[in-house]
C-alpha cells in the first residue's frame, strides 16, 4: 500500500531547493514594493496637502497685495489732489488774512471779521488789536490835525505818542498781564 518514494537524486533538491528561493525572494520583493508604494501614497500624500497649504497661502498673499495696491492708489490720488489743493488753500487763507487787515482798518468788529473772512475769533482780536489800533490812533490825531492846522508838524508828534501812551495804559487796566505770560509775547496780546 505504501509505496515508498523513490530518493530524490541532488538535481531534484537542487532545482526544488532554486524554486523555493525563487518563490521567496519573489514574496519579500511583493512584500517590500507594497510597502514601498504605501510609503510613496503617504509621502505624495502630505506634500500634496503641503502644496495645497502653499497654493492658499500665496492666494491670500495675492488678495493682501490687491488690497494694499488698491489702498496705494487711493493714498497717492488722494495726496496728488491735496498737492493740487494745497496751493489754492494757501492762497485763499492767505487772501482771507488780507482781507481781513483790510476790514479791521475799516473799523469793522470781530464777528463780522469773522463771519466774512474765515478765520477763528482770536485771529479776529489779533487783527483788530494790530491793524484796528493804527485806524483808531489815526481818527483819534485827525480832529487834532484839523483843529490844529496851522500847527507846525513838530507839535503832532508828542500828541500821537500820548495818545498810543494812553491807549497802551488803556489796556494794561482792562487786561493785566497773567502769570507766566511775558508782556510783548503772541499770548499776551492773543488772551
Amino acid at each position: 500500500m505504501f509505496e515508498t518514494l523513490p530518493n530524490p537524486s541532488l538535481e531534484v533538491v537542487l532545482i526544488a531547493g532554486r524554486a523555493l528561493m525563487l518563490l521567496g525572494a519573489f514574496w519579500i520583493f511583493a512584500l517590500a514594493f507594497v510597502r514601498w508604494r504605501r510609503a510613496d501614497d503617504m509621502n505624495s500624500g502630505s506634500l500634496q496637502a503641503q502644496i495645497e497649504r502653499t497654493f492658499a497661502e500665496v492666494r491670500s498673499l495675492h488678495e493682501t497685495i490687491a488690497v494694499m495696491n488698491a489702498r496705494i492708489e487711493a493714498l497717492c490720488e488722494r495726496a496728488e489732489l491735496d498737492s493740487r489743493m494745497a496751493p489754492a488753500a494757501a492762497g485763499s487763507s492767505q487772501r482771507g488774512y488780507d482781507i481781513a487787515q483790510r476790514l479791521a482798518r475799516n473799523g469793522a468788529d470781530v464777528g463780522e471779521i469773522v463771519a466774512n473772512c474765515g478765520i477763528t475769533r482770536h485771529e479776529a482780536e489779533l487783527l483788530l488789536r494790530l491793524h484796528g489800533a493804527r485806524k483808531q490812533q489815526q481818527e483819534a490825531t485827525q480832529p487834532q490835525q484839523v483843529r490844529q492846522s496851522s500847527e507846525p508838524q513838530r507839535t503832532l508828534v508828542p500828541r500821537q505818542n500820548a495818545a498810543i501812551q494812553e491807549e497802551r495804559e488803556m489796556l494794561t487796566r482792562q487786561a493785566p498781564p497773567q502769570k507766566g505770560r511775558t508782556r510783548g509775547s503772541l499770548l499776551s496780546v492773543v488772551g
